[in-house]
């Protein structure tokens, strides 16, 4: 698989740090919505719980704050955010989400959540809106600098009260070879996808299916490190039978008590130095609070 359609969004000298924030799970508060989009579906049932609970946790005010703290950091390459944009995947929410994206403190790289995949919409409603963002085929590709990021899908539309997700063979496959190529090219490789890939982080009805066939892929052709959402919880843990992070966040709307679930955002400093991958991680409350810093090094590989 060639390169050649890889979006490069910079390029400087090879060894200066990259700086990226990842956020997840803003749940915007919805538009104006036709009654119809809601009708006989599972839209309906979310809409109720928007109006009773989720309104009154996830606030517009908490995700102001977060974005100031972020735009306060400088130096950001890039906003990194794994899904769950919308609350009902309608298309009035696309439209009015694109507003919300291109106010991001630097330009924005998107994967969808469940509750933007609610139920199937076709792409010229939905995802098309986002192609500043986003891609609509899957897995697609930023690079900035030395820095490769791999957006993956794992959002489908599922029956009542189940939120789970999965990769299709296919794209699973189209992921090992980009692995494998963007391995070979020297580029510190950051997958983001909305499900953890691990199981025991959520129930079974919300939890992502094929760990292991992911796990697998991740064994043969490595990756630096993997971003997350949906848990709503700002969680470190490793890919099944390797050393690779997986790394959440908790939700960027969620006014909250627990430490590792209100809102949040990570900074990520990705830097090559000899022959190795050095990932400093610090997470922070919308408070601006450093909650969590963690450091790994990794080996890189270039076969040019």
């Amino acid at each position: 698989m060639s390169l050649d359609h890889i979006a490069d969004f910079h390029t400087s000298r090879y060894g200066q740090p990259v700086s990226l924030a990842h956020l997840s799970d803003p749940h915007l508060p919805p538009p104006r919505l036709r009654w119809t989009s809601l009708f006989f579906n599972k839209r309906l049932l979310s809409f109720l719980l928007w109006k009773t609970q989720r309104r009154l946790a996830h606030l517009s005010s908490v995700n102001q704050q977060l974005l100031e703290k972020i735009r306060s950091h400088g130096n950001i390459a890039a906003t990194l955010v794994s899904g769950d944009i919308t609350n009902f995947g309608t298309y009035e929410e696309y439209q009015s989400s694109q507003h919300w994206l291109k106010k991001l403190p630097e330009p924005a790289i998107v994967v969808p959540g469940n509750h933007d995949i609610m139920v199937a919409i076709p792409p010229e409603k939905s995802l098309h809106l986002w192609g500043e963002w986003c891609d609509d085929v899957f897995p697609f590709v930023r690079v900035i600098d030395h820095v490769a990021i791999i957006g993956l899908n794992s959002a489908i539309p599922t029956p009542l009260f189940t939120a789970y997700g999965c990769l299709k063979k296919r794209q699973l496959a189209k992921l090992e070879t980009l692995l494998d190529v963007l391995g070979k090219e020297g580029y510190c490789r950051v997958i983001m996808i909305h499900h953890p890939p691990k199981k025991g982080l959520l129930p079974l009805r919300k939890s992502f299916l094929g760990t292991k066939a992911f796990a697998r892929v991740l064994q043969r052709k490595g990756a630096e490190i993997v971003l997350h959402g949906h848990s709503h919880n700002a969680t470190i843990n490793t890919i099944e039978g390797t050393k690779i992070p997986l790394v959440g966040v908790g939700a960027a709307s969620l006014k909250s008590d627990h430490p590792q679930k209100e809102a949040s955002w990570n900074h990520l400093l990705l830097t090559p130095k000899e022959h190795n991958w050095h990932i400093a991680l610090t997470r922070q409350n919308y408070k601006g609070q450093v909650m969590e810093t963690r450091e790994w090094v990794a080996p890189i590989r270039d076969d040019r």
